[in-house]
């Protein structure tokens, strides 16, 4: 399986692929999902410091389940897309396994600065220009309490004293 060593390693990725909704009949990207979750279970061996694959097999048989749960997207991306994705997936395992820089990498395009190494970006496809179609989508918020605040109250006055009662 591809599980990360720190808690937070897979967090992005995992999370941005699966929906909660689970595997009925209205899962989007079912096998786009597989495709992109294999390519990351073949890549994670070039990562061991952060992920603990040694079973690229039972990795990618973890995530042809999971993966019934489609994608968090609306809609499927295109194959084109899809493909974009897995090519940027597997540059970046190449890279990784060959220990270089982000700037040693070649033509892997990165939208987000935070990754340090390609090994981030098998962590978090996301983060390739060609995986941004994996971020979650955001989702309007009718109700999304964002009205002004009311106005301050006036200061009142002091109640008047009771009157004594009787004994």
């Amino acid at each position: 399986m591809l599980r990360p060593k720190t808690a937070t390693a897979l967090t992005a990725g995992g999370l941005v692929l699966a929906t909660a909704g689970g595997c009925g009949k209205n899962a989007v990207g079912v096998d786009t999902c597989r495709d992109i979750e294999y390519a990351r279970c073949e890549a994670a061996p070039s990562c061991p410091k952060l992920f603990d694959v040694s079973d690229v097999e039972q990795c990618k048989r973890f995530y042809r389940d999971q993966c019934l749960h489609g994608l968090a997207a609306s809609e499927e991306p295109g194959a084109p897309k899809v493909r974009a994705c897995v090519q940027a997936i597997v540059q970046a395992g190449r890279c990784a396994k060959q220990d270089k820089s982000l700037a040693e990498c070649g033509s892997l395009l990165v939208e987000s600065t935070d990754a340090k190494n390609a090994c981030d970006l098998i962590g978090s496809p996301e983060k390739l220009d060609a995986c941004a179609f994996l971020e979650p989508e955001d989702e309007p918020d009718s109700n999304d309490n964002k009205g002004s605040a009311g106005q301050p109250g006036t200061t009142g006055s002091s109640g008047a004293s009771g009157a004594k009662g009787s004994d």
